[in-house]
């Protein structure tokens, strides 16, 4: 059985960390636990403690590699599956949309769709961090040191970026909106929008609504018993025909068949608005 332990991070780093996720399972030799990677935003920072696992990627027979530290970007389709065998202590970081870009000043357009090994985007301090939270075996205290580190990251209060303020507007919650409305209503240059959308965020702020709208379905999906259309109409979308062209775009599948793939302690859950 998977064991699942989370929690939010310091409130002033909100706005850059979604939340700390610690997974723990132990699987005989004969099992595995089978998990989609779909369409998500934010970056997420990966530690294992203890053996890895494996990401096969659909439609082929490639195997990613993985990594003691792992970067893995935004993802804008299902494009692999962890396989899980054997001993697994993860924990993982999960940012919101630009809350990589803003605690570590960097490009997230190049994690996009591929997980990468964590010291050579970050260097000897994520391999110290990593270090550190080996070395204490409590979820509660590395919590407090993932909060002290990325504390010590925040750089002085500036002036909001209306680029930002318009990121914000497309993944908040309500009926689909133009980029080129959001950028006009905050000041912005559309192209400049569309450049520091893909810096901060890794995806272009037409994806970022619709990726974002797509998590709000899957967790208005999980939150209670509403039918689909339902759903649909909660989560912004036009029309039930929409969310289920979004669902095969994002997640590979009709809406059931998805979200029949996704058990409660899969990381997406964690991931999702």
């Amino acid at each position: 059985m998977l064991k699942v332990l989370t929690a939010p991070p310091d409130p002033i780093l909100r706005p850059f960390v979604r939340a700390y996720v610690q997974r723990e399972m132990r699987l005989g030799d004969t099992q595995e636990m089978v998990e989609p990677v779909i369409a998500r935003l934010g970056v997420m920072l990966e530690f294992e403690f203890a053996g890895p696992y494996e990401v096969l990627n659909y439609g082929s027979d490639a195997v990613d590699a993985t990594f003691p530290i792992s970067i893995i970007g935004p993802q804008t389709w299902r494009r692999a599956r962890l396989i899980i065998r054997g001993h697994i202590e993860s924990l993982v970081v999960l940012f919101q949309p630009c809350g990589f870009h803003g605690l570590f000043d960097a490009p997230t357009l190049p994690l996009a769709e591929t997980g990468t090994e964590g010291h050579a985007v970050l260097g000897a301090e994520v391999s110290r961090l990593h270090q550190r939270l080996g070395n204490v075996p409590s979820f509660g205290e590395r919590v407090r040191i993932l909060n002290g580190f990325f504390l010590n990251r925040l750089a002085p209060a500036q002036a909001a970026d209306p680029a930002i303020k318009a990121m914000d507007a497309l993944t908040a919650p309500g009926p689909l909106v133009k980029v080129s409305e959001v950028a006009r209503h905050m000041g912005v240059n559309l192209r400049q929008l569309e450049r520091k959308s893909l810096a901060y965020a890794g995806v272009s702020p037409k994806a970022l609504t619709r990726i974002s709208r797509f998590s709000r379905a899957l967790r208005l999906r999980n939150e209670g018993n509403f039918t689909w259309t339902e759903v649909a109409h909660a989560a912004g979308y036009h029309d039930h025909m929409h969310m289920i062209r979004d669902f095969r775009i994002f997640a590979g599948e009709a809406p059931t068949a998805a979200v029949e793939e996704i058990a409660s302690d899969h990381l997406i859950n964690f991931c999702v608005q």
